[in-house]
């Protein structure tokens, strides 16, 4: 029966992958953008929906699509239907001061002319257009967010063929500022369905997957929804800082003489010059904006000449400019990478967090414009921890912001190092509370902080924070998606190179709701005075990595697989019901042992929290009722339990002396006795909230008594390699989830570690490195990647690993990409061997 329910199990999984699969095959549709009259004659999109085989449709034929339009200059067209005798159109004009959509006789007649309201007349925002032609009963019905017109006496003789073209088409060359998505075609006997989910090509496919239409010059828009698209740079001389109005929806860079405004529908910047200097001498540039007053306030906190301003004003209408001293007080230390924000009214901002002289910060402080200082202020609640590099943003109340990540420790000093949170806190402004929502735990070795903001989604479910690991000079930062409700999220965007070699470069994420855009402002120092600031813009919605690369190729889906979807709906339900009366009647409990065929997926990683050890990745501990008691363990803790364990897999144990000799090896044995035995004590203590582990002392060793309660990721990925090794079976590519969490105890860089850390990394490799070919020749692109970076990550310079993950990035994001990651990877490899790499990129990729 033991077996049977793991064979159920793997067909739940595989019928309800299958069914998602099927169920939602439009989840990823962006659209198509048309160059439009901007552009050059010969520079305007074109989209033949039927390119060759044109059907005929009879009876009636009916267009839906998606529309965005936000052209306020010109006559266009945005689609042109014809036969032999006459042609048909849907056009656009705007004239004095309003748009709107004509559907026309082609060099006759305006049949019906549709006003638009203006709020509709911008970009990304979607209007629902259905023209339905009666080709029987001569007339036309135009839908336009369900509002209806109608027209007859259109010349229709029951029948007419599909030459439909959107933009530029043979008889007109004017195309508005438009886009579509979402385009289905169709009558009473056929249907034809466009996602326009494309990334790049002239060829467009339909839902089925096949060629059917031709564009020429498209712009597809899932790429400026995935891809950050920078948009500004300059390099200053002086400190700058930097921030957005969200008044004219516009970002704007302060310096000492004038303030550089960037436009972000022109996107184009323009200086205007101050009309008194700014009083302010700036060391970090920080600053925050008040729409209610439509100014912004600067302020220092730290290194500013006694007496001197500290904060000041910047009056934004355009007639102004005019700064205004605030006040004149400083912190005793700077506070690097703090956060900021107004309270509810506007009328105060409030700083929490920071670093500064070796210390972390949680504490709150409001910045009182009578006393001009900074003042404590004291929330009840749930304490947050010290930390930099939070994030903060609106929350879906009113009340309330939210405040997200960030790096630091319990205790607030720097000297006994600090960690990454990836927690949300309700800070409620209005009553002075705190309430935490949750916390999460990235997987595998994804290490980050958020940048200074976040910023809230539409429907008030989600918000996105961009994250990247502070720790690396040079690295890579993405727009992450979270969930309100548990903290579950997606990386939403491609990667951004960021250079951050000092504290004092920042990274901030704004919201463009005029132009329905996120920007990513970044501002690298190279020293305290100089420094360059870079913009960069991504379209909303952003899509997620696994979207944007399922768009690279489309799926030929066969009609006769949709019928299915039924059945095996059907089937999974079937599947549910049976695993739960079954495991409750029987009491099911899986264990792992170098016997078992079938690894069953109850074991995954990222699912067991009760008398739970990882060593793979971040060491974490959780007792016998799901609580994480990492923190128990301190540095000597930690080590003891971790020789002990390691040594109790064959069940020998280790010595007392040897515990002395490798644990205090600066100390004679016989004086480690009294801190051996303290540190004995306390691991028995901790250990006692743990079920299935008890410290045993046998034959003068030293031992762990486990049983079947107790899980150890490192023990059970070790017992399926050595099933995988005798059975050549690909039983650990089913617990990718687990080996991916990172290496062996990396945090750790004891000696008497290396060899355990040796031994696993070179099994772990064996087993995947004959894996990349299968799953290469199989098509398996992302699968394969994600092999390679592991392989990678244990051995930076393994050979296969570096063939398999260019030739995979070359068919996911194009040859110039991977030539890329292999030049980084050569000037890495120069730089640990002295020499040269070889072979060249070119025999690498054949």
């Amino acid at each position: 029966m033991l077996k049977t329910n793991k064979i159920l199990l793997l067909n739940f999984k595989v019928l309800f992958l299958f069914v998602l699969t099927l169920w939602f095959p439009d989840s990823k549709a962006q659209g198509l953008l048309f160059n439009s009259n901007d552009s050059l004659l010969t520079k305007r999109t074109s989209l033949h929906v039927f390119s060759s085989d044109v059907p005929v449709f009879q009876g009636h034929l009916s267009i839906n699509f998606d529309l965005a339009l936000w052209d306020n200059a010109h006559l266009g067209y945005v689609f042109n239907l014809a036969d032999k005798e006459s042609s048909y159109s849907l056009s656009y004009l705007y004239m004095d001061g309003a748009g709107y959509l004509n559907f026309n006789i082609d060099r006759q007649s305006n049949k019906i002319k549709i006003p638009l309201e203006a709020s509709l007349l911008k970009k990304e925002k979607w209007m629902k257009v259905k023209v339905d032609l009666d080709l029987n009963g001569d007339k036309v019905t135009i839908y336009i967010n369900n509002k209806l017109y109608r027209a007859d006496g259109l010349g229709f003789n029951g029948k007419i063929p599909g030459n439909l073209v959107f933009g530029k088409n043979q008889y007109y060359t004017e195309v508005p500022n438009m886009a579509i998505k979402n385009l289905t075609v169709s009558d009473d006997h056929k249907s034809y369905v466009f996602p326009l989910d494309e990334w790049k090509g002239n060829q467009v496919h339909d839902q089925q997957g096949d060629v059917t239409g031709l564009v020429e010059n498209p712009v597809w828009l899932i790429n400026g929804s995935y891809f950050w698209k920078p948009v500004y740079q300059q390099s200053f001389k002086e400190v700058a800082g930097l921030n957005f109005n969200t008044l004219s929806q516009n970002l704007f860079i302060f310096k000492r003489d004038s303030l550089i405004t960037f436009d972000s529908e022109l996107k184009g910047s323009a200086a205007i010059a101050y009309q008194n200097k700014l009083p302010v001498s700036m060391v970090l540039g920080k600053s925050i904006f008040n729409a209610k007053e439509n100014k912004c306030y600067i302020y220092e906190l730290f290194d500013i000449a006694k007496g001197m301003p500290s904060v000041a004003a910047l009056d934004m209408n355009k007639n102004s400019l005019k700064w205004e001293t605030i006040g004149r007080t400083i912190l005793p230390q700077q506070r690097h990478h703090h956060n900021i924000f107004y309270d509810l009214k506007q009328d105060t901002f409030y700083m929490f967090g920071g670093y500064g002289a070796y210390s972390y910060y949680n504490a709150f402080s409001k910045y009182d414009k009578a006393s001009h200082r900074w003042e404590r202020v004291a929330f009840k609640g749930d304490a947050i921890t010290p930390r930099f590099f939070a994030a903060t943003g609106n929350s879906d109340n009113n009340d309330e912001l939210f405040l997200f990540g960030g790096y630091g420790n319990e205790s607030g000093n720097q000297i006994v190092g600090g960690k990454q949170f990836y927690d949300l806190y309700r800070i409620n402004l209005k009553n002075h509370t705190i309430k935490k929502c949750w916390a999460v735990r990235p997987g595998g070795k994804e290490v980050f902080v958020p940048a200074n903001n976040l910023i809230l989604s539409a429907d008030k479910k989600y918000f996105y924070a961009l994250c990247y690991p502070h720790e690396i000079a040079r690295t890579e930062i993405k727009l992450y998606k979270f969930s309100i409700k548990d903290g579950a999220y997606e990386v939403v965007s491609a990667p951004i190179p960021v250079t951050s070699e000092r504290i004092e470069s920042d990274i901030n994420l704004f919201f463009n709701h005029k132009t329905n855009e996120f920007y990513c402002t970044i501002q690298e120092f190279t020293d305290r005075i100089n420094s360059t600031i870079k913009i960069y813009s991504l379209l909303a919605p952003p899509v997620s990595s696994a979207i944007y690369f399922s768009s690279l190729r489309p799926q030929k889906r066969s009609s006769a697989a949709l019928v299915y979807v039924g059945v095996a709906a059907i089937a999974l339900l079937l599947i549910t019901g049976f695993i739960r009366i079954y495991k409750r009647r029987h009491n099911v409990s899986f264990s792992v042992s170098e016997n078992d065929t079938a690894l069953p997926p109850e074991r995954k990683c990222a699912e067991k929290k009760r008398n739970t050890i990882y060593l793979l990745g971040e060491f974490l501990v959780f007792d016998k009722n799901g609580k994480d008691i990492t923190y128990l363990f301190s540095p000597k803790i930690k080590q003891l339990f971790i020789l002990i364990l390691l040594n109790s897999r064959d069940g020998n144990g280790i010595t007392s002396k040897k515990i002395s000799c490798m644990l205090w090896p600066d100390k004679d044995v016989a004086k480690t006795k009294n801190i051996k035995g303290v540190t004995f004590n306390h691991l028995r203590n901790i250990i006692s909230d743990i079920n299935g582990i008890e410290l045993t002392f046998l034959n003068d060793n030293y031992l762990f008594k486990i049983n079947g309660d107790f899980f150890c990721d490192y023990f059970f990925i070790s017992a399926i390699i050595k099933v995988n090794q005798a059975r050549n079976d690909q039983a650990v590519l089913a617990h990718f989830d687990v080996i991916s969490r990172g290496t062996l105890l990396g945090d750790m860089p004891d000696q008497w570690l290396d060899d355990y850390k040796n031994n696993y990394e070179e099994q772990l490799t064996g087993v995947l490195q004959p894996e990349l070919k299968r799953h290469y020749d199989a098509g398996d692109l992302k699968l394969v990647l994600d092999l390679t970076k592991l392989i990678l990550d244990i051995d930076p310079f393994n050979d296969t690993a570096l063939k398999y993950q260019l030739k995979g990035l070359r068919k996911l994001k194009g040859i110039d990409y991977a030539r890329k990651v292999y030049e980084q990877f050569t000037i890495e490899y120069k730089k640990s061997f002295g020499t040269e790499y070889h072979p060249g990129f070119e025999k690498i990729i054949q």
